[in-house]
């Protein structure tokens, strides 16, 4: 189940004069600002940022001296996604390496080793840009929707980001259509 989260955030919000206009909108200013400093962005307290939905700022503005910037304090929502090591998630194969997939889950890809795609032995097919299982002849290829599980979540720092790693190689995970298959075999 993936987990999506609204989380209320404060902030100040610097706005430089440039942006200061009588027919520009102060709150659609701030709220480009934010969006601007938060959205697609991996923040480890907060998850990943997927949008800012709305800001609410003080009328007083903060002016500091030498600073021709105008400073607001904001209280905002946000849309985040924190991603759960064990999390099934739906994704499209963005793509095709000798030595896996790359899944990407909205703007966030992530790896599936080349042995964790498939109980299957495999191999790649360098021309059509796929792999190819062995005994099932099931392929994978750019653009096929899986069904995955996350196995590794690592954050980095100083600049934060995160990793993902995936398995396809369990029951009900894999190629979408590989899943109806699946089913289809067991309802007889």
């Amino acid at each position: 189940m993936t987990l999506f989260r609204l989380v209320g955030i404060q902030d100040i919000v610097a706005i430089p004069p440039s942006m200061l206009n009588p027919k520009v909108d102060i709150s659609r200013v701030i709220l480009d600002i934010l969006r601007e400093k938060y959205e697609d962005k991996f923040m480890e307290n907060l998850g990943y940022v997927i949008c800012v939905l709305n800001a609410k700022y003080t009328p007083r503005a903060i002016l500091i001296p030498g600073n021709p910037k105008i400073f607001n304090e904001v209280e905002a929502e946000i849309v985040t996604w924190y991603p759960l090591d064990k999390e099934v998630v739906e994704a499209e194969v963005a793509d095709v390496k000798e030595f896996g997939v790359f899944l990407r889950i909205g703007r966030i890809e992530g790896l599936v080793h080349i042995s964790q795609i498939i109980d299957d032995q495999v191999s790649y097919d360098k021309k059509g840009i796929r792999i190819i299982a062995k005994k099932t002849k099931r392929i994978l290829e750019k653009r096929a929707l899986v069904r995955a599980r996350i196995i590794s979540v690592s954050y980095s720092s100083p600049s934060p980001s995160f990793k993902l790693a995936f398995t396809m190689r369990q029951p009900f995970l894999g190629r979408i259509e590989w899943i109806k298959e699946d089913l289809e075999k067991i309802k007889g």
